[in-house]
């Protein structure tokens, strides 16, 4: 399947983004204690709720469970600061209670009280809002000039080195990935794209077939790049139409284009819903599918056009002010070098402003990008992007039967933003 890449880049840009949060105090508290209090005390890991300074106590919602926790630390031996991405406490600064506030991530050690959600905490090490804030919006533009995303095709242990597919404007680019053991690796688990749930890993934790985020240094023909972070995550996408919306807008039901079978999608709270502008779908659809399907100028859709909705795909014609308007939407984007290159379509499509889910109806065909778990009438979405009728339209037919997904190939990422 290839329209799969475009909807799971877009979740996958804001979980690396923040991911950086929960990891590195994981990382630091592991390294403060030793191997017996590890054994010995429990921990807390969340954003804080509710502040009160002055009996030193706070609510944290924890990561792994979602329940509110009560925190104690009126008998804390030490409240540090430590600034986001650091792995150790040699940059920790101590700090007064008072200046722990609602939104700061904070992990708690201490020990829990039974069966109830408290823990009175001997130790807090916080992340302030304002600090992780800082340092998403710099990784946000180390991104935006230092990142690619696509798909693992090879993996060479020996070389230290990966291949990747990457989909511009242009069409499929194969780059070369250089690691060192300076890259950092961090891996999403198995079933999950919760920022929480990610974890260290190495380069032979890679497979063929992850979606891939890389930030590092390119060559001027864009053809390597030396990898200073590596994000990787393994994740189902799929093209279908909505059947039904649950009544809570957290839920709906789908056909899947290609299985012609139901799929329950399920949202989180962090799922992101986007929809692609139709001179954008139109232009996307023309370069996606140069030699698949046409759509009709007279709005009906040609043959191969997927069963959405039963003939709800679009068949807008195209004409050429419409198809300049989108290139400059689109845009492109320069290279090493400011060279101007084809442009990262996934990158274009992470700027498209967020829409509600009781925005869709049934009918409306999407890609939903989520976890990759073992049940296939089951997924859990990072990702929605809606308004892809026209490049379902002119999807190939392959054997008089469109192939739903056609040559889109957007690579676009794991959960996020």
């Amino acid at each position: 399947m290839n329209l799969c890449r475009l909807v799971s880049a877009t979740a996958f840009t804001l979980v690396v983004l923040v991911a950086s949060g929960p990891l590195s105090l994981a990382r630091i508290l592991a390294q403060d204690a030793s191997q017996a209090q590890r054994v010995s005390l429990d921990q807390v890991l969340g954003t804080v709720t509710a502040s009160n300074p002055r009996e030193k106590t706070f609510t944290v919602k924890e990561d792994k469970t979602g329940t509110e926790f009560s925190v104690s630390a009126s008998s804390a031996r030490r409240f540090l600061r430590v600034p986001p991405g650091e792995k150790d406490l040699k940059k920790a600064q101590p700090i007064d209670a008072s200046q722990i506030a609602v939104g700061d991530r904070l992990m708690a050690r201490g020990h829990k009280n039974g069966s109830e959600p408290k823990i009175d905490a001997t130790i807090v090490i916080v992340m302030t809002a304002g600090d992780l804030q800082q340092k998403h919006q710099a990784e946000v533009t180390d991104w935006e000039t230092r990142g690619i995303h696509g798909l693992v095709v090879s993996v060479d242990d020996a070389s230290h080195q990966i291949t990747m597919t990457q989909r511009t404007a242009n069409g499929t680019k194969t780059v070369a990935v250089l690691t060192t053991p300076e890259t950092q690796f961090t891996r999403y688990s198995p079933g999950s794209n919760k920022s929480s749930d990610v974890v260290s890993s190495a380069l032979t934790d890679l497979k063929v077939g992850d979606q891939l985020r890389v930030i590092g240094d390119a060559s001027e023909d864009g053809s390597k790049l030396t990898a200073q972070k590596i994000w990787s995550g393994s994740f189902r996408t799929i093209a279908g139409t909505i059947v039904a919306l649950s009544p809570d807008a957290k839920s709906f039901k789908l056909k899947d284009l290609q299985t012609k079978q139901p799929v329950n999608v399920v949202l989180l709270e962090d799922s992101s819903v986007r929809r692609v502008p139709p001179e954008m779908a139109n232009m996307l659809a023309a370069r996606m599918n140069a030699n698949g399907n046409r759509p009709r100028g007279d709005g009906e859709s040609q043959r191969g056009a997927p069963p959405s909705a039963e003939g709800s795909a679009a068949a807008a014609g195209q004409q050429n002010s419409e198809r300049n308007d989108a290139e400059r939407g689109a845009g492109t984007t320069r290279g090493p070098a400011g060279r101007r290159g084809g442009g990262d379509l996934s990158k274009v499509i992470e700027r498209l402003p967020k829409i509600a889910l009781s925005e869709l109806k049934p009918g409306d065909a999407v890609v939903i990008s989520g976890s990759a778990g073992g049940d296939k009438g089951q997924l859990t979405a990072s990702s929605i992007i809606a308004g892809v009728e026209p490049i379902l339209a002119s999807a190939p037919s392959r054997g008089g039967e469109s192939s739903a997904l056609g040559n889109w190939n957007l690579d676009v990422g794991v959960p996020g933003q």
